[in-house]
């Protein structure tokens, strides 16, 4: 893994530290983020976006009007499809790969080769959904998609923008908490940069989980059950993500409360019989290591 050096563990001892990653344009050129398309992706501007998404929109008004809200979203997405024609590709497939991992993630609707719609049939937009469309923009090297949803009583509809390209995102510093160097923290910490050298930062805690729990074995060696107690005593089974005998992993990716969510982690060590939980949490412009336990 070239770079690997510069941000193995941390020495034993040390509390915490951190490096930043700044890794040189020739890196780029020449090991481009292992994310691949159905076909070639082309760029919009805001305004050129504007102007397919206005023509996207008044359709699906049309179809709103003419089907209701209680149809399932694959309905409304066939008919917009329909309506458009060859212009639109239902189902455009992204591939993410890393190593031995891949996983496809499916945009909505693509139009014209680079306009994104994600399309629902739900009560209401919320945060989630306009995360899950910056996460298809990141991965598309775009900026600008749209939200639609023919759920609600009336067509609702959401402009999403993106404003880390991909350079950006794959430009991170490592933080280190109560990190040393056996075996396990090393091989954790190693294996969480390389994928995040690899596809950047600001993508989904599931997607990243995923990618690591298939590097670390697989789901039926990771995703173990360990024993519960409470005054010493036998309460029932807790599934965790199992590293190795004793090492429980965590993946998140946190912007807040980081400490109040250490402090859950110390509850669940204190009441199984786990050594440590090693901990990852990835926020754009940072990946941060923190050992709960010995």
């Amino acid at each position: 893994m070239s770079g690997q050096k510069n941000v193995g563990a941390g020495e034993s001892g040390h509390n915490s530290d951190s490096c930043l990653i700044f890794l040189p344009s020739h890196f780029f050129a020449n090991n481009p983020m292992p994310v691949s398309t159905a076909s070639p992706v082309q760029q919009f501007s805001q305004d050129e976006f504007g102007k397919v998404a206005y023509e996207v929109v008044g359709h699906s008004f049309d179809i709103h009007a003419a089907l209701g809200k209680k149809f399932h979203e694959s309905v409304y997405k066939g008919t917009l499809k329909e309506i458009v024609g060859n212009r639109a590709v239902n189902e455009f497939a992204i591939t993410l790969s890393h190593g031995s991992f891949e996983k496809k993630l499916y945009v909505d609707l693509l139009v014209d080769s680079g306009c994104p719609f994600e399309l629902k049939s739900v009560t209401k937009l919320n945060d989630v959904h306009v995360s899950q469309l910056i996460q298809y923009l990141m991965l598309l090297n775009v900026r600008h998609g749209k939200l639609i949803n023919f759920g609600a009583e009336e067509v609702e509809h959401q402009f999403v923008n993106c404003h880390e390209s991909t350079q950006h995102r794959q430009q991170f510093k490592v933080e280190r908490v109560n990190w040393s160097v056996p075996h396990e923290t090393t091989l954790f910490e190693q294996t969480v940069v390389a994928l995040v050298k690899d596809w950047g930062t600001g993508l989904s805690r599931s997607v990243y989980e995923e990618a690591c729990v298939h590097l670390f074995g697989s789901k039926e060696s990771c995703e173990q059950m360990v024993a519960t107690y409470w005054n010493g005593k036998p309460t029932g089974q807790q599934p965790v993500k199992m590293l190795d005998e004793g090492f429980a992993f965590e993946v998140t990716c946190k912007r807040t409360d980081l400490e109040t969510y250490a402090s859950h982690l110390h509850k669940l060590l204190d009441n199984t019989n786990l050594k440590s939980i090693l901990w990852a949490n990835i926020v754009s412009g940072t990946v941060r290591f923190r050992r709960i336990g010995k």
